[in-house]
């Protein structure tokens, strides 16, 4: 029976932040804390010469100086390609070069003015084709001899990651085609954004040889494994404590601040180090989403069937690799689409370049091939004279269809998805414009997202005397209401009153492993982790129960906190384990692992098992757009925003993560960009880095699809994560619905609408005087 799952109770977090109780990474103070600053590379590629650091030595407060000579280690989440401080030259405009400590935050920063260092400028290359160019100079000359995970470089060039990928017999599938379509889009860089930067607190004991870091991140076991590989300790020697998180859509998944905290640490004596970004830093040196240059070729049929698709990506990893090797493969995977193509053949590369760190974002690599995907689909529907919608139809994922993998899919609710957000849009009625230089149309796009599998989480579970209940998970809350849901299941699948429930903060040194809280995983698989200890938490009690009250532990039931014996309410668990006072009682504790290795749902034959995801996203988003023919300002009218779920756990959750991942792509999809040349962000500050505002908000209509997945915690999957990927192209579509222009590149600028606009009138006018 379940009392909360289901119901959008009020977040179990939610009274601590609206009075301001809870604590960030930025609101962290410790006695004797010094604060840390950074003297950051105005060049994007050169060899560092020397280091002066005597002036700063001698500046009031300073305590200790860090080169990368001094801290001498490489880190890295695919690959340890990257020094915590520039140890022999510099590769973007930005790194961290020198990092002092000093007793204040301005001493730390009118020190790093007193530093001198001397350069010599190498060659630099900023655009990621060139950088495939063989006599394009390279950024990583020994990028054999890194530490670095299973995926494919190509030595002696800029090529970090290779992957490719084949199914079918493609030239058949060309074959089969009555027509062939190839184009060339692009996805551009942009700032995760999140209100709280960058920030960590390092303290190190000279005793033990250990670190304690306090910061905010949705991956501290990830983190602690990052520092104890680059560092060569062991995993007793780095407690990572998680702060509450000001946001992070990817951006807080490596070390970023934390490589200078902890530099400074390791040389302070014992003194806890300080780190916080600016917002100049935390736009240009933290990272970005990885931008990517993607061809496709695609062969359908004169019904509209799909028949064949090449795939061709390069993706710019910027100076380092941080996370994005993931991106280039997980996220290369899905740029067929959520469409049943028999053939398909895709390579992805993905260079370095002496342009800012790339890494992970929203979606992990789906808003860039969705926007690729979902345009080239609305181009050969217009060519082909087919509904888009009918289109998508035609060629979507059902349930029991196969993957590119083989995999067969299960809780497949795309069907359901596309017809509800094109009903709730209008799709095909006309909407006239209510002015004449004005014009409306309407687009569609969706999507397709796996989960990161195989990965695995740990709970465990333990009942006070009092009837309260830990729930002991390393599942940061990031904002998205994850402490809520976990609540939710553990209060049912125990039978305890939500407001029973206690999740700590997590701190590695006592919580049990957890994969990160990314991916849309956290629902799904420490959900199940809740699940399987909350049911032996459940059998404890009630054998517990038994032995007390001398009574068979099956006629026992446990509802909301209440212990029935044959339907009659006979105690509490509070007042059952109250009784016993504190020096006599029972512990009642449970832990489970749960990992979806194993599952028959995973199954697919041949070398593309690991592709299989234990579920599957599906997001589809239909817009109505006004246009300004004269300025090309594009206002969007209306979102709705059809995802399928699973199950909701928490309603009103759900719906605050989809419209949340509509505003997200608006602001990719028509504002956000950095601008700059030759490596450097001019527009470093919120001022001239444009984000999506509330003016700049449509109405956002959200629609759960709940298909029920067989093996997820009361059928729900993931919800974060895919809301964001499909607005772009949806966008885009919806433009060339209203005027006729198609855009190939993001972002969809006032500029770029109004050049395209005024392109297609005299194209128009040339055919008109030559037809006369």
């Amino acid at each position: 029976m379940t009392t909360n799952v289901g119901r959008s109770v009020p977040r179990v977090d939610g009274y601590e932040k609206v009075t301001g109780a809870h604590v960030y990474g930025v609101d962290i103070q410790i006695a004797g804390m010094l604060h840390g600053a950074v003297v950051r590379s105005p060049h994007a590629h050169a060899r560092i010469v020397s280091i002066d650091t005597a002036a700063a030595a001698q500046a009031p407060g300073v305590e200790v100086i860090v080169t990368g000579r001094d801290f001498p280690f490489l880190f890295g989440g695919a690959c340890q390609d990257q020094p915590y401080l520039a140890i022999d030259r510099v590769r973007y405009i930005g790194e961290p070069v020198v990092a002092i400590a000093a007793r204040t935050e301005a001493e730390a920063q009118e020190a790093v003015d007193l530093v001198t260092v001397e350069y010599e400028e190498l060659p630099a290359v900023f655009d990621m084709m060139e950088a495939l160019d063989e006599n394009a100079p390279l950024v990583h000359p020994d990028m054999d001899t890194y530490v670095k995970g299973g995926h494919v470089i190509v030595p002696h060039t800029n090529i970090n990651t290779l992957w490719t990928f084949q199914c079918g017999d493609v030239e058949a599938g060309f074959a089969e085609a009555d027509h062939i379509f190839e184009h060339e889009f692009s996805a551009h860089a942009i700032s995760p954004a999140a209100l709280e930067p960058h920030v960590s607190v390092a303290k190190y004991d000279p005793v033990t040889g250990g670190y304690t870091l306090w910061l905010p991140t949705d991956r501290p076991f990830q983190m602690r494994g990052e520092l104890t590989s680059s560092l060569g300790v062991t995993s007793d020697k780095v407690r990572i404590i998680v702060t509450g998180v000001g946001g992070s859509f990817g951006g807080k998944n490596t070390l970023i601040s934390e490589t200078i905290s902890v530099a400074l640490a390791r040389h302070s004596g014992g003194r806890p180090v300080r780190v916080e970004f600016t917002r100049e830093e935390d736009l240009v040196a933290s990272t970005t989403r990885v931008p990517a240059v993607m061809r496709l070729k695609t062969g359908v049929t004169n019904d509209g069937m799909l028949t064949a698709r090449t795939a061709e990506i390069v993706w710019d990893s910027g100076a380092y690799t941080a996370n994005t090797p993931g991106v280039a493969i997980r996220g290369s995977s899905t740029i067929v689409g959520p469409y049943r193509v028999p053939n398909v053949s895709i390579e992805s590369r993905q260079v370095y370049t002496n342009r800012a760190i790339t890494g992970s974002y929203r979606g992990y690599g789906t808003t860039q091939v969705t926007w690729a995907c979902e345009s080239q689909m609305d181009i050969m529907a217009a060519e082909l004279g087919i509904d888009p919608v009918s289109f998508r139809l035609r060629n979507a994922y059902e349930e029991g269809d196969p993957y590119i993998n083989e995999q067969i899919m299960h809780g497949v609710g795309l069907h359901e998805s596309l017809k509800r957000s094109a009903e709730e849009i209008g799709w095909g009625e006309v909407d006239r414009a209510p002015a004449p230089h004005l014009r409306r149309g309407k687009g569609i796009a969706t999507m397709i997202k796996p989960t990161a599998t195989p990965t695995s989480s740990n709970a465990v579970i333990k009942v006070e005397h009092d009837g309260r209940v830990t729930v002991l998970v390393a599942a940061p809350e990031i904002g998205a209401g994850q402490s809520t849901v976990l609540a939710q299941m553990a209060a049912d699948s125990i039978g305890v009153p939500l407001d029973s429930i206690v999740i700590p903060g997590t701190d590695t040194a006592f919580t049990p492993f957890n994969g990160p809280v990314a991916s849309s995983r956290t629902t799904y698989h420490v959900g199940n982790a809740i699940m399987l200890a909350g049911a032996e938490v459940r059998e404890k009690i009630l054998r517990a129960a038994g032995e007390i009250m001398e009574l068979e532990p099956v006629s026992l039931d446990l509802m909301d906190g209440v212990i029935y014996h044959d339907g009659e309410r006979i105690t509490t668990v509070a007042d059952m384990l109250g009784s016993f006072g504190f020096l006599d009682g029972y512990s009642i504790t449970a832990e489970a692992r749960y990992s979806p290795k194993g599952s028959p749902l995973l199954k697919a034959p041949g070398p593309y098992e690991w592709m299989s995801s234990i579920f599957w996203m599906f997001a589809t988003h239909a817009v109505e757009v006004e246009v300004d023919i004269e300025t090309g300002q594009v206002r969007v009218v209306k979102v709705a925003a059809a995802q399928d779920v699973g199950r909701a756990i928490h309603p009103l959750g759900c719906e605050q993560q989809i419209e949340g991942g509509v505003m997200m792509g608006i602001s990719n999809g028509l504002f956000e960009q950095y601008k700059g040349s030759g490596g450097k962000i001019a527009n470093s500050s919120f001022a001239d880095y444009k984000l999506a505002t509330m003016p700049d908000l449509p109405e956002i209509v959200p629609i759960i699809v709940e298909s029920e997945h067989s093996e997820a915690p009361y059928g729900a999957k993931g919800v974060g994560e895919p809301g964001a990927a499909p607005t772009a192209a949806a966008i885009a579509n919806a433009l060339y619905d209203a005027v006729g222009i198609r855009l190939m590149d993001t972002p969809l600028t006032a500029e770029s609408i109004r050049e395209a606009i005024e392109a297609l009138a005299e194209e128009q006018a040339s055919e008109a005087g030559r037809s006369q």
